[in-house]
C-alpha cells in the first residue's frame, strides 16, 4: 500500500477531494490551480441548519508552519460566503507547536474562522474510517454491497431447474448438483444533469436542460456502458442491494470472484463529464443585430459535481456574456 509521502502535490489534491466527498461534505471541489492564495480545495458542510463554507489548504510537505496557517486563516475571512466559513490545513507530514498553537488559540478564542488541522497520521485514519484503501498513489474505491447474487428462497441451483423444467425425458429433480461460480463486477451509477445556456448580443441562441443516468462497468479495464438490460438490471436493483459476505459467499459457490474497482471516484467524475460535454456539444447558427450570419459552438464547461448522493451542483462562473452552462454529475457507488 503507498503512503501519502510518495504523491506529487497535484496528486494529493485529488486524493483530498475524494477523501472529503466520501466524509459527507458536500459541492467539493478543486479551487483554479492559479498562483497560490492559500485555497487548494472549496466545499461546504451542513451546520444546525445552515451551509458553512470549508476552505482547505492541502499541504505535502514534512512540517507546516505556523504562517501557513496564519495564511488560511486570513484566506478564509475574505472568502467570498455569505453564511459562516472555517478553514482547514491538510498535510501528508506534520505541524510544527507554533502552527498548533495558533489553531488552538483561534478555537479557544471563539473565533467566527477556526482552522482545523489534519496530519498525515489524521489522514490515515480518515481514509480508514471511509472505507477507502490508498495504492499506487491513487484511493481505491472499496465497496461491501452487492446486488443479491441469488434467490434466497429458491437457492443457488434454482436457475439451473428452471433450465430443465421443460426438456422432456429428465426430470428437473434428476438434475445433479450443479457446480457454481459467481463473479461480482464493479460498477458506478452516474446521475447528471445539463442545464446550459448560450447566449449573444443577438439573445439566446441555445439551450439545454436534460436529466441523464447510466450505469458504468467499473472495472480495470476503464469505464463501459453496458448493454440495456444489465443497466435496467442495476438500476432497478441499486437500492436493494446486500452485504457482500466472502464468509457466505464461500458456503454458497464452489467459487466466486469479487472485481475491484479500476478508477477513483474523481477519475470516473472526470470521465462522465467529459462523455456528457462531447454529448452536449454543438454548433448553431445564427444572425446578428447587423443581420451577418454567424456560427457559434456551444459547449456545456462549467461543472458541478457530487461523489455518493451527498453534494449539489458548483456555481458556474460567466464568461463572455454567455449565462452559466452547468453540467452536474452525481455518482452513486
Amino acid at each position: 500500500m503507498t503512503v501519502l509521502d510518495e504523491l506529487s502535490g497535484f496528486e494529493f489534491e485529488d486524493v483530498m477531494e475524494d477523501v472529503f466527498r466520501n466524509l459527507g461534505y458536500e459541492n467539493v471541489r478543486q479551487a483554479a490551480r492559479v498562483a497560490d492564495e492559500g485555497r487548494d480545495i472549496l466545499m461546504e458542510e451542513q451546520i444546525d441548519g445552515r451551509r458553512r463554507a470549508v476552505v482547505v489548504e492541502c499541504k505535502h510537505t514534512d512540517t507546516v508552519s505556523r504562517p501557513v496557517v496564519q495564511k488560511l486563516h486570513s484566506a478564509v475571512a475574505t472568502f467570498d460566503h455569505s453564511g459562516p466559513k472555517r478553514g482547514m490545513v491538510a498535510t501528508t507530514g506534520r505541524f510544527t507547536g507554533p502552527a498548533e498553537e495558533y489553531a488552538q488559540r483561534l478555537q479557544e478564542s471563539a473565533n467566527p474562522h477556526p482552522v482545523e488541522l489534519l496530519d498525515g497520521e489524521d489522514l490515515r485514519t480518515i481514509a480508514d474510517d471511509v472505507g477507502l484503501d490508498l495504492y499506487n498513489g491513487r484511493i481505491e474505491i472499496l465497496c461491501d454491497r452487492t446486488l443479491r447474487p441469488q434467490d434466497p428462497a429458491r437457492g443457488v441451483d434454482a436457475p439451473l431447474r428452471d433450465a430443465f423444467r421443460d426438456v422432456e425425458n429428465i426430470r428437473a429433480g434428476a438434475v445433479p448438483a450443479a457446480t457454481t461460480h459467481a463473479t461480482f463486477i464493479p460498477a458506478v451509477r452516474v446521475r447528471a444533469r445539463v442545464d446550459a445556456r448560450f447566449e449573444t448580443g443577438a439573445g439566446l441562441i441555445h439551450s439545454v436542460d436534460e436529466r441523464e443516468e447510466v450505469v458504468l462497468i467499473a472495472n480495470r479495464d476503464g469505464p463501459q456502458v453496458p448493454g440495456t438490460d444489465r443497466q435496467e438490471l442495476v438500476r432497478a436493483n441499486f437500492d436493494r442491494t446486500v452485504e457482500l459476505d466472502e464468509g457466505e459467499l464461500d458456503s454458497l459457490f464452489d467459487g466466486f470472484d469479487v472485481g475491484r474497482f479500476g478508477e477513483t471516484q474523481t477519475e470516473y467524475k472526470e470521465w462522465a463529464v467529459e462523455q456528457l460535454q462531447e454529448r452536449h456539444t454543438t454548433t448553431v447558427s445564427y444572425t446578428g443585430d447587423n443581420n451577418v450570419s454567424y456560427t457559434k459552438t456551444c459547449e456545456p464547461n462549467s461543472v458541478g459535481h457530487l461523489g455518493a448522493s451527498r453534494g449539489r451542483g458548483l456555481p458556474a462562473p460567466r464568461s463572455g456574456g454567455n449565462q452559466p452552462r452547468r453540467l452536474r454529475v452525481h455518482l452513486h457507488l
